[in-house]
């Protein structure tokens, strides 16, 4: 399994997934069935270890190029989109500044099983 991640900051696009400082609220839990193919589906299960494991991995991923040192501590919502592979849309709290600040941010990771 691959995950791919990258992100926005500042309104400048570097590839395909982000991770960005939010407010906004995606509704939802883990998803699963139902969806429409190419539609997001809400995640009911943010506690499920392979969404924390994609959460941990896009905030890793986001210090890694960054230089940042942000710490993951829950994903809070999300939402996943099937095309080829899997879209996960997090809304991840991390602790900054050794974890006296912390924020919300917004992830998308790119999950491609086949690699």
């Amino acid at each position: 399994m691959a995950l791919k991640f990258t992100f926005i900051l500042a309104g400048t696009l570097l590839t395909a997934a982000f991770l960005l400082p939010t407010s906004a609220a995606l509704g939802g839990k883990k998803g699963g069935g139902g969806g429409l193919l190419g539609g997001w589906s809400p995640i009911t299960n943010t506690k499920d270890r392979q969404i924390i494991s994609i959460g941990k991995f896009a905030v890793d991923e986001y210090n890694k190029e960054t230089k940042s040192k942000l710490t993951f501590k829950k994903v809070v919502k999300g939402e996943t989109q099937v095309v080829a592979g899997t879209n996960y849309r997090l809304v991840i709290a991390a602790a900054k500044d050794g974890g006296y600040r912390s924020g919300k941010y917004l992830a998308v990771v790119w999950e491609k099983p086949w690699e």
